[in-house]
């Protein structure tokens, strides 16, 4: 007989139903990276990538299992998505056609100033005080670290610029 409690470690997944995936939640997150993100939910350009792909293309595309990409086409967000978010952000960064490239120094929390707004990405933080390189992609912002192993991020932005005061 299958022993739930015993496997328990094994199988921390939630169900898409639990009271903690329910629309209009107001449970504070408690992880640093997925607080830090704000991203409570799966980027909308996420769930259209993976509702346009094969199955097995989306899961090899972005180095995650079929079984993952199948829970985020029915609508699954992990409480810890910093996995599937720095795999979506590499895969975004590496397809990305980029022109001029500018050098920021990377601020503590992860924060990439540019143009008057806050930039971050999932595990820049662990780049506090480097030097990044950054360049537009599109409406995004891409940043490689200049360091070895060199990474690309793709940014988002984390605070409205107050351009009033």
């Amino acid at each position: 007989m299958y022993d739930h409690a015993a496997n328990a470690s094994t199988h921390d997944l939630h169900a898409p139903g639990s009271a903690e995936n329910v629309c209009g939640n107001t449970k504070v997150a408690t992880d640093a990276l997925r607080a830090s993100c704000g991203v409570l939910s799966c980027p909308p350009d996420l769930t259209d990538f993976v509702h346009a792909k094969p199955l097995s293309e989306a899961a090899r595309a972005l180095n995650l299992t079929r079984w993952t990409i199948r829970r985020l086409r029915n609508g699954y967000w992990p409480r810890d998505a910093g996995n599937i978010l720095s795999a979506w952000a590499c895969y975004k960064a590496e397809k990305a056609v980029v022109t001029s490239w500018f050098l920021r120094r990377v601020r503590a929390g992860g924060v990439v100033r540019h143009a008057g707004a806050e930039f971050g990405a999932p595990y820049l933080t662990s780049c506090t005080g480097q030097m990044v390189a950054v360049a537009r992609m599109g409406h995004d912002l891409v940043a490689q670290t200049l360091e070895l192993p060199a990474q690309r991020f793709t940014l988002f932005a984390l605070h409205a610029a107050d351009k009033g005061r």
